[in-house]
């Protein structure tokens, strides 16, 4: 097809119009005047701007040929294929090309930004970096906030879009919770730059999310400053202020204080609220020195993937990863390895099940 493309704009008569497209799909679009280009695409006769990932070839002035090829091959193909994977739904090929121009576009407010930002969210949840989703989300609330045509600019390739709340600012794509240290760590200044462009008019629930971020970060007072601002009479987002209490005691090691703080509530946390409440009231339990304890938080950790396993499977990977781990520390290996089975089976796709599976192969490897 290229050396079609190629052969009919080569046969293009040469009086004709300066300034010629050809799309990727076969379209000439001839007799026009380029009017300029940009990282949004080119702009030309009547102010029609025609995006990156429609255009295969195109010649303009000489002057602005180079410029114009350069744009082409560094935005054109990467917007392509990142149009092409996310419109049959295949996020985790999406997330190279997006990775790739991410830089370039996470401070613009546009229609294209927001499909390079929304799939590098989506692109690094698939791959398991949910420290680092934060940041392309927050370009993407930030995006939707300043957009007088939301649902224009939000209108993306494929049946998918972004399932969040727009009072609170919570997305369902991501509970505000963090199990690794280190990526947590790597991924606060990005995340902290990107909520704080977002201005006055975001959400609690950035302000959430950042919190649980500086907690597994274990960067206790920025954890304070930004919960600290939660002002929100929400009902959801009035209890994360306990919550992430609770997380911040979890990661202190005062478990017995968490499970204080939490027990006499679980049943009364918000619906959203619940998977994460459970979770932390188990780990508090889990991770304790007292059998009676471990057994019950145990207990409350196999809530998670039997009422929630379908909707947020890391959450539910993560509940069997702690209860595996609980397990083998009061030796019950039966259980243990039952558990196990059941992880790798139902959720072998996350990044827990990942986890116990380089754990097993480096034993079996010294």
């Amino acid at each position: 097809m290229a050396v079609w493309v190629a052969a009919f704009w080569l046969a293009t008569p040469t009086h004709a119009q300066a300034d010629r497209l050809i799309l990727r799909d076969l379209r000439l679009l001839n007799n026009i005047t380029v009017i300029g280009f940009d990282e949004e695409g080119v702009k030309v006769t009547d102010n029609n701007l025609v995006p990156w990932h429609e255009i295969e070839l195109g010649t303009v002035s000489p002057d602005k040929q180079a410029d114009f090829d350069r744009l082409r091959k560094e935005l054109g193909d990467p917007l392509f294929r990142i149009h092409q994977r996310l419109k049959v739904g295949d996020y985790a090929g999406a997330s190279e090309p997006a990775e790739a121009i991410f830089d370039r576009y996470k401070d613009r407010d546009s229609k294209v930004a927001y499909m390079v930002c929304q799939a590098a969210m989506w692109g690094r949840l698939a791959e398991g970096e949910r420290e680092a989703a934060l940041e392309p989300y927050f370009c993407c609330l930030r995006i939707m906030k300043k957009s007088a045509r939301t649902s224009e600019v939000t209108q993306l390739p494929g049946s998918r879009t972004l399932d969040y709340d727009k009072q609170t600012g919570l997305t369902s794509d991501m509970l505000p919770i963090f199990f690794d240290h280190e990526k947590a760590a790597a991924a606060l200044t990005k995340a902290g730059t990107a909520a704080t462009s977002i201005g006055s008019a975001a959400p609690d629930g950035v302000l959430v999310y950042m919190a649980a971020l500086s907690i597994a970060a274990e960067d206790f007072a920025q954890a304070e400053t930004w919960q600290s601002r939660i002002r929100s009479g929400n009902p959801t987002l009035k209890q994360w202020p306990a919550l992430l209490n609770a997380q911040l005691r979890i990661q202190s090691g005062d478990l017995i204080g968490a499970r204080a703080d939490l027990e006499p509530l679980i049943y009364s946390f918000e619906t959203w609220n619940q998977p994460v409440a459970w979770y932390l009231l188990g780990t508090s339990g889990s991770r304790s020195s007292e059998f009676l304890r471990i057994e019950n938080g145990v207990l409350d950790l196999l809530h998670i993937p039997a009422l929630y396993g379908s909707e947020y499977p890391e959450l539910a990977a993560a509940a069997l990863s702690e209860t595996y781990s609980a397990l083998n520390r009061i030796q019950q290996p039966t259980q243990a390895k039952e558990i196990r089975r059941q992880l790798l089976l139902f959720y072998g796709g996350t990044t827990h099940a990942q986890q116990i599976r380089a754990a097993t192969q480096s034993k079996s490897n010294p």
